[in-house]
């Protein structure tokens, strides 16, 4: 085989072992053989390479039936974590946001279709499902990734808009593609996203872009808090006051270095 040929087929083989790894999450935590190769999409044979290589690698463990990751599989998303110039100041910002407000915060980035969690600055637990570093949600459906999207260049929010599928997740989930774009439009002229009981109804979210030194928008900031306290005098205020103070913070760190 040429060199070509030589660097297609381990591009590939990369993406399978990568394939292999997005099995395992909640719920499926441990996984036999024949249940990786059917989630990846792989032989028997294929898979059985691929998982014990992570084994090997002490990316994975087995008992001889079941596979699981270990720990050493966060190495990984620490590795970019750690290559980003926010994430290594921007947790103190974030612990000092929900101290002040007495909420759940979190930064979160846009991938595709989702935000990912990068940092969480936790109270209770409010949401249904767990979210931490890593976690995925629809875009659309968040403060976090609403935000995001409204400041999308046009023809990036075009392909967007084409391509995602809107789930309805509550009955105030917004499912219309029209729809989607007239509030992205607002909350671009306003600054901030407000999201309440969309992706569940006991959650209310607002988020604020964080931008780089050149105004490039890299992340968003957010609070979460119940939707009943939207109805309390100054609540809202409250929030965005506090939630433009932290990332303004964050960008005048951003703007020297």
């Amino acid at each position: 085989m040429n060199a070509q040929g030589d660097d297609i087929g381990s591009v590939q083989s990369f993406a399978r072992g990568l394939s292999v790894i997005r099995c395992f999450g909640e719920g499926a935590n441990r996984l036999t053989l024949t249940e990786v190769a059917k989630k990846a999409g792989l032989s028997r044979a294929g898979a059985r390479r691929l998982l014990h290589t992570l084994c090997n690698e002490k990316y994975a463990a087995t008992d001889g039936k079941w596979f699981w990751l270990t720990p050493r599989i966060l190495d990984l998303g620490y590795s970019y974590l750690s290559s980003m110039e926010l994430w290594g100041f921007a947790q103190e910002y974030l612990e000092r946001l929900r101290a002040r407000l007495e909420e759940s915060t979190s930064i979160a980035v846009l991938d595709g279709h989702d935000v990912v969690y990068v940092m969480r600055a936790q109270t209770k637990r409010m949401l249904a499902i767990y979210l931490g570093v890593g976690s995925r949600l629809p875009a659309y459906a968040t403060s976090l990734g609403r935000i995001q999207l409204a400041y999308l260049p046009e023809d990036r929010l075009k392909q967007y808009l084409d391509q995602v599928q809107l789930e309805k997740f509550t009955p105030y989930t917004i499912n219309s593609i029209e729809e989607l774009r007239q509030t992205l439009e607002r909350e671009r002229e306003n600054g901030y996203s407000i999201v309440s009981r969309e992706l569940e109804l006991g959650i209310s979210g607002v988020a604020m872009p964080v931008r780089d030194r050149l105004g490039r928008t890299i992340a968003a900031i957010s609070c979460n808090f119940r939707p009943d306290k939207a109805d309390e005098p100054g609540a809202i205020d409250q929030i965005l006051e506090q939630l433009a103070h932290a990332r303004n913070e964050i960008e005048a760190v951003l703007a020297m270095r």
